[in-house]
């Protein structure tokens, strides 16, 4: 797709989300159709990867034995490269955590209320960009949130592993075999009824979300032929996803209010505070940055399971029910504030019973945020022991209620506001009196009060109205 000869307005320089390559739109390369044109480069029999001279009056390239082409790839790694990421901008997202602290059943969740609300509570709509390449997620999502009349179904996911197809992509950069991760890709645009929906060539992202195995993050895990982490480098705000059950304190003090498996068996112990030093570290070699040095992106610390540990807390962080909404113009909002009040309520929790994550966390970035959530809702059966001797923990299809998964993207989104008006998809909720304290964000504040004009039901199990 040549940027002079389309109607569709091309983004200047492109990115690939595989090998972070950057390139003209126009250098993106086609994949030949006609079985004759293998590509000797890749030593895999994939099909031949070409500039193309010729195109058809849709815009798709004719490969040398005059096929119709629609596949398109990336010039340098060869991963398929989607129209998408031709027209928006991506946003690259890492989500890490220790092995057991439920970063693929978070990314289920995540994924499943962000499908739910943002199309019909933010007039934003969310697209599965690249089916194919997203089925492990889908599937994932499927199996967990899909309703089961047999009440003896049981299910959980398989865990990430550090190398396989499913998770990882092999390929050949300067004729060196190399692994790289593959990312799951998912387009944000305003809809109709947004407040900014004239504004949807220059708001709309391409998400692009990483999740790689707990045992990448370990000191010496990575190597130069498989740089699976360096998204980390990339990525405009991290996640981590953080299990406190790993934590003695936190399951000490939980033990005689709750009778989670995961309290009274720990299945995992991982040092999780590790696990973040050395993704620090490893963004700071990426970054050039010394070691004292904060970085500047967001590290938003994903506080799961929730379900589990609430009785530490009560209903003291339930107002995160009305962190987001919709006013009268259409606008998404979020109350950014708000998020930072519960945030720091959760930090001061830490750093009685976990002060080492806590400590990590604000060593590595400039502004922290802890957002507690459940990607399950409920505690898991414990059906046995596996092969490995570990505790076999299991779900019921369809009985799962995650709880504010989808505010960390929904953070993110807001935090990645671009230009001199720092515009977004998702504006800040100000309410009156305007805070003057805003020293953990640079987020931006709007100069009217739009907490008076929100109109929409909220997520909470209540289902309140606001305005």
């Amino acid at each position: 797709m040549r940027a002079n000869e389309s109607n569709i307005p091309l983004l200047k320089e492109v990115t690939c989300p595989t090998c972070w390559h950057g390139f003209p739109p126009e250098d993106v390369h086609w994949v030949a159709v006609h079985d004759d044109l293998v590509d000797e480069r890749f030593n895999d029999g994939r099909q031949l990867h070409f500039l193309p001279s010729r195109f058809s009056v849709q815009g798709l390239a004719y490969d040398e034995r005059g096929r119709e082409c629609t596949e398109m790839a990336c010039p340098r790694c060869g991963n398929v490269f989607i129209p998408h990421l031709l027209q928006m901008e991506p946003l690259f997202l890492s989500i890490l955590g220790a092995p057991g602290s439920g970063k693929s059943f978070f990314l289920a969740a995540m994924i499943r209320e962000l499908q739910r609300n943002l199309g019909s509570k933010l007039n934003i709509r969310f697209q599965n960009s690249n089916p194919l390449g997203n089925r492990l997620v889908t599937e994932y999502g499927t199996s967990l949130f899909d309703y089961s009349d047999d009440e003896n179904s049981r299910v959980k996911l398989q865990k990430t592993d550090i190398q396989g197809d499913l998770w990882y992509y092999q390929t050949v950069i300067d004729g060196q075999d190399t692994m790289l991760p593959k990312s799951y890709l998912y387009a944000v645009q305003p809809g109709r009824e947004h407040a900014q929906f004239e504004q949807q060539d220059e708001l709309s992202r391409v998400l692009c979300l990483y999740d790689n195995a707990g045992e990448h993050f370990l000191p010496g895990s990575t190597t130069g032929n498989a740089p699976v982490i360096d998204h980390l480098g990339k990525s405009e705000s991290l996640l981590f996803v953080y299990d406190p059950l790993q934590e003695s304190e936190f399951r000490r003090r939980c033990k005689s209010h709750s009778d989670d498996p995961q309290i009274q068996h720990a299945p995992f112990k991982y040092p999780q505070a590790d696990i973040l030093a050395e993704a620090a570290a490893h963004v700071k070699r990426l970054k050039k940055l010394s070691a004292t040095q904060l970085y500047d992106k967001p590290l938003i610390v994903v506080v799961q399971k929730f379900d589990a540990w609430k009785s530490l807390v009560g209903d003291t962080y339930d107002l995160l029910d009305k962190a987001w909404g919709l006013n009268s113009k259409g606008q998404a909002l979020l109350d950014t504030d708000l998020i930072k009040t519960v945030s720091l309520k959760l930090e001061k929790l830490l750093r009685v019973l976990a002060p080492a994550i806590v400590n990590e966390a604000q060593a590595f970035c400039k502004e922290v945020i802890f957002i507690p959530v459940t990607a399950t809702g409920l505690s898991p059966m414990l059906e046995g022991a596996g092969t490995d001797g570990q505790p076999n923990l299991m779900f019921r299809p369809g009985t799962l209620e995650p709880r504010w998964c989808e505010l960390p993207v929904l953070y993110a989104l807001r935090r990645a506001a671009r230009g001199d008006n720092r515009e977004s998809l998702i504006a800040k909720l100000q309410r009156k009196p305007a805070s003057n304290d805003d020293s953990q964000s640079n987020d931006d504040s709007q100069s009217n009060d739009d907490s008076q004009a929100i109109r929409y039901t909220f997520p909470g199990k209540n289902g309140r109205q606001h305005g």
